[in-house]
């Protein structure tokens, strides 16, 4: 993220990630923070405004109707997507104590259409970061499969190597050996908690990302943003 990008955070509360967002940002651009949970959605704002970020919009939305209104109109997208939190039974008890097996079904059919929908709303040669705290390939190798599968002109891309990395498992998705770009983050590796990390380019022109979208919003948007 640079200057005058275009960003939003799909599923931005508390708004740690959003606070760092905006700082890269400089108050140049813009950054659309967006929280579908009412009572998290203000969580957020209120830590944005204490934070600063003065070029911040915070959403109470779905991320449909945001792709609706904004296709093609983000230079980045980050999809932190709400998860079966396995790799945070270490640090929460009670994470443990709620999980069940059909838990990350579920919410997988949530994070398939939070990354279809982010897809929607990426303008040509931008980034998705698809984000987890769990170890579950139902919610990890399987929903970027989903991605690849539907989305033929999104690349999973290499991240950069760090000690303890682990690399993705394309068995664990439907076999796509480009699977194993994506990254687990797996606590007896490395410091902190679990996590898995997959980020994509959407085909198109890189040398346009930061610049005004040709991509134009519905006739509805500045009403409905405002």
């Amino acid at each position: 993220v640079r200057p005058g990008m275009r960003v939003l955070d799909t599923c931005a509360a508390p708004g740690g990630k959003s606070s760092q967002l905006a700082a890269a940002l400089g108050g140049q651009g813009l950054l659309v923070s967006n929280e579908f949970v009412a009572a998290r959605a203000e969580v957020l704002r209120s830590n944005l405004e204490r934070m600063g970020g003065p070029n911040a919009v915070v959403l109470n939305e779905d991320t449909g109707r945001i792709a609706a209104a904004l296709p093609e109109f983000f230079d980045r997208v980050l999809v932190d997507a709400p998860c079966s939190g396995e790799g945070m039974f270490r640090k929460e008890e009670a994470l443990a104590l709620d999980w069940t097996p059909e838990k990350s079904h579920e919410l997988s059919k949530i994070q398939r259409e939070l990354l279809l929908n982010g897809f929607d709303m990426l303008r040509p040669g931008g980034l998705l970061l698809y984000s987890t705290c769990t170890f579950a390939p139902e919610e990890d190798e399987e929903v970027v499969s989903h991605l690849l599968e539907n989305r033929p002109d999104m690349e999973l891309l290499e991240l950069p190597e760090y000690e303890g990395f682990t690399s993705g498992v394309p068995e664990w998705g439907n076999g796509d050996p480009s699977l194993i770009r994506s990254v687990h983050l797996f606590p007896h590796k490395m410091q902190g908690e679990g996590h898995f990390l997959a980020l994509f380019r959407k085909e198109g022109r890189t040398d346009l990302i930061g610049t005004m979208s040709s991509a134009k919003p519905n006739a509805e948007t500045r009403k409905w943003l405002e």
